[in-house]
C-alpha cells in the first residue's frame, strides 16, 4: 500500500512538471517569434507587428489579448512587450495561475540604405 501511494505521488509530480513545462515552452515560442518579428520587421508598421504576435499567441492557444501587447518604434529601435496569465492544471481539478511577461527589442541596422547602394559614394 505504501508503494502505491509513493507511485501516485510521483505520477502527480511528473504530471505537474510536464504541464508547467509545456506552458513554458509555449511562452518561449511566442517570445522567440516576437523577437524575430521586431528584428526583421523594420518595414512593417507597429500595429501589424502587434497583429502578427497576436496571431502567433492564438496559434499557440495562449490567453493573450490585443490590449496585452505593446509594440513601439523609436527611430531604428522597435520594442514589443506582452504579458498574460496562463492557468495550468498542475493537479486534477486544480488550476495554478502562472504569470508570463516579456520585452524584446530589435534594431534596424540598414535603415536608409538601399540594397546595393554605396553610402561612401556621396561623400
Amino acid at each position: 500500500m505504501n508503494t502505491v501511494i509513493k507511485l501516485l505521488l510521483a505520477a502527480a509530480i511528473v504530471n505537474a512538471s510536464a504541464r508547467v513545462g509545456m506552458a513554458a515552452a509555449r511562452y518561449y515560442q511566442l517570445k522567440d517569434q516576437s523577437q524575430e518579428l521586431v528584428t526583421f520587421g523594420a518595414n512593417v508598421v507597429p500595429g501589424e507587428l502587434q497583429n502578427q504576435i497576436l496571431l502567433k499567441a492564438e496559434e499557440l492557444q495562449l490567453p493573450l489579448a490585443a490590449d496585452d501587447i505593446l509594440v513601439t518604434r523609436q527611430g531604428l529601435r522597435t520594442t514589443a512587450s506582452a504579458a498574460y496569465t496562463d492557468s495550468v492544471e498542475v493537479f486534477p481539478n486544480y488550476q495554478y495561475p502562472i504569470r508570463f511577461q516579456f520585452k524584446v527589442e530589435g534594431v534596424n541596422m540598414g535603415a536608409g540604405i538601399s540594397p546595393g547602394a554605396n553610402p561612401l559614394r556621396n561623400k
